[in-house]
């Protein structure tokens, strides 16, 4: 689980990188919302809470999928 949620992370980090249009303040804000939904899985992994830090990578990865579709 913890090497499913590592790649969670990293395919959401590389979505955020791929957005180069101009974003506006909503899709700015949900950035900044799946940013924190990644800090709080790398601190749950940290802290041994695997379930956790994996349900938190699945919700920025899907987040930053929608961000990406728009």
């Amino acid at each position: 689980q913890k090497v499913d949620t590592q790649r969670l992370l990293d395919a959401t980090e590389n979505s955020l990188r791929s957005l180069t249009r101009s974003l506006s303040n909503d899709e700015r804000a949900m950035v900044a919302h799946i940013r924190s939904y990644m800090h709080q899985s790398e601190k749950a992994t940290t802290d041994g809470d695997l379930e956790r830090a994996y349900n938190l990578a699945l919700k920025a990865h899907l987040l930053s999928d929608e961000l990406v579709k728009k």
